[in-house]
């Protein structure tokens, strides 16, 4: 059974966007993300007050999310950490077995 869709309406920078969801969790994420990306430009419009357009604005929001995003995702690559774990492990078998 498909679950049930639901459209709801966010409100960026005083623009209406469509969102369809399907669940109350997924809901309060996209809401969630919503707000942020509004404190984001309320932060940038704050601090960059001669910028040429207010298009620099959302590119810069866009950038710091990516950016965020991106530095999250290396933060939970465990896999490097593992190898080098692994790498100890057998040097000190093999200087225990010496």
């Amino acid at each position: 059974m498909e679950p049930k869709k639901l459209t709801i309406h966010v409100n960026i920078d005083n623009m209406l966007l469509p969102m369809t969801v399907t669940d109350t969790e997924q809901e309060a994420v996209i809401r969630k993300a919503a707000g942020n990306v509004n404190q984001q430009l309320i932060t940038v419009r704050e601090r960059y007050k001669s910028v040429p357009n207010d298009r620099y604005y959302d590119v810069m929001v866009m950038l710091n999310s990516e950016i965020k995003a991106l530095t999250a995702e290396n933060r939970n690559d465990t896999k490097p950490v593992f190898d080098i774990i692994d790498t100890l492990e057998r040097e000190i078998d093999e200087y225990i077995k010496k």
